[in-house]
């Protein structure tokens, strides 16, 4: 299909077309003029083929106005106005009659002629790169891009180009410049940015080997689309970052599974088991049980797991009965304890047993009473309770109170992402953890 002119390529061309039939009355009326005060002039017939084309280009008849410049052309000994007239009008023919390359190159040449206007540069530059976007000519497309911008141009929709053109060009370091900077207006304007240009700048950053960038660019992916077609996939990368490397103590590593289970909506069968052993060994009967009746009833366990599975639910059956005829006694001795811990403890076993309202409250109890021995685990756990009670926004101030660095910081981290994707507080994403 030929290519068509825009509207701001023919509106230069009849500039052009104006001010050389003006030269060209000139050159036939008019005395000659004073060595001293050139004017630029084109001979009468010059101005013929010239005027032909413009009127031909008007149809958009890019393949005879080239003809007809050509016949100008042949006059031979173009003085420098009537060659910047030529290439001003054969640059826009050559575009309309699909000669991309030539009609770049003649854009190029009129661009750095002194003859012309200042004022017509921007658009110019505009026109030039989208040739060469077309002609996928990336790298050069690129910088016209920029010199347009430079230059004041300030379309909204060749802003949005340049990321793209650097990114088709393979230079990743500008283009995820470039795409950073209109995710970062957009949540600057409390706009989510559209999933494709965060899917977009994540690539750039990781071709440009930006290690940080892309984590933090994951995040927001997960924050804002934790649903959609690869909402999965973006958590699996934030959970896998937070905790890669990092030696946990039971009574913490059994929270990433619990961050697994809530930000995929469900716990692998491949990790049931492990889940339900750490649990019970961090002393969580109630949610081991959970955890293993659910697997026994879908079958998740085969061959020699089933066999521990049911072992295994066994004692966590009678653990928990124990901790729930316990439950008022143990309620009143983690009141009157020297320290938090004992609120802290007994709410996220609460919580885990399935009233989360009060667990939260207990854990919230516990860390206002201090003198904890953990703290940081306190406060995580604190965020548990209360992201398990729906209380989401409280839920990420605990998690953002985690002070510690690390796996218990980034395991935070991780968690008060998740909270802030269950508020639907995408727009205003929290700050990377310092250890990642």
């Amino acid at each position: 299909m030929r290519a068509q002119p825009s509207r701001a390529l023919l509106a230069l061309i009849l500039a052009a077309g104006l001010s050389g039939l003006a030269g060209a009355a000139g050159a036939a009326d008019a005395p000659a003029a004073a060595a001293s005060a050139p004017v630029d002039t084109a001979r009468p017939e010059f101005a013929k083929s010239f005027t032909a084309a413009q009127e031909l280009m008007k149809e958009n008849k890019g393949a005879e106005a080239l003809a007809e410049l050509k016949q100008a052309e042949a006059l031979g000994n173009l003085n420098a106005y009537e060659t910047y007239l030529l290439l001003r009008v054969r640059g826009p023919a050559e575009y309309a009659a699909g000669d991309l390359p030539a009609a770049a190159k003649d854009f190029e040449t009129v661009l750095a002629s002194e003859k012309m206007p200042a004022a017509d540069k921007p658009v110019m530059m505009k026109a030039l790169a989208e040739i060469l976007y077309t002609d996928k000519q990336y790298p050069q497309a690129a910088a016209w891009i920029q010199r347009y911008l430079d230059a004041g141009g300030n379309d909204p929709q060749v802003k949005e180009l340049l990321a793209q053109t650097y990114y088709l060009a393979k230079d990743y370091p500008n283009a995820a410049k470039a795409f950073g900077v209109q995710v970062d207006a957009l949540y600057k304007a409390g706009q989510v940015p559209p999933e494709k240009t965060l899917r977009l700048l994540a690539s750039a950053q990781s071709q440009a080997n930006d290690d940080a960038g892309y984590a933090r660019t994951m995040e927001r992916l997960a924050v804002a689309y934790p649903k959609g077609e690869h909402g999965r996939d973006y958590w699996a990368d934030v959970i896998q970052r937070a905790t890669h490397g990092e030696r946990l103590s039971d009574r913490v590593y059994v929270d990433v599974y619990r961050l697994k289970a809530a930000a995929f909506g469900q716990v692998a069968d491949s990790e049931r088991l492990t889940y339900a052993s750490l649990a019970m060994r961090a002393g969580y009967p109630a949610e081991s049980k959970k955890l293993l009746d659910d697997g026994i009833a879908r079958k998740a366990f085969a061959g020699s797991d089933a066999g521990e599975a049911t072992k295994l639910r066994d004692q966590a059956t009678r653990a928990a009965a124990a901790d729930k005829s316990q439950a008022s006694a143990n309620e009143s001795a983690a009141r009157s304890a020297p320290t938090g811990d004992a609120l802290v403890n007994l709410g996220l076993l609460t919580a885990l047993d399935g009233d989360a309202s009060k667990g939260a409250t207990l854990v919230d109890q516990g860390v206002s009473k201090g003198s904890l021995k953990a703290a940081d685990e306190a406060r995580l756990h604190q965020g548990v309770t209360l992201f398990y009670a729906g209380r989401f926004a409280d839920a990420q101030k605990a998690f953002d109170g985690v002070k510690a660095g690390g796996g218990v910081g980034g395991l935070a981290h991780a968690w008060s992402l998740l909270a802030q994707a269950q508020s639907g507080g995408a727009a205003t994403p929290v700050a990377a953890a310092a250890s990642q």
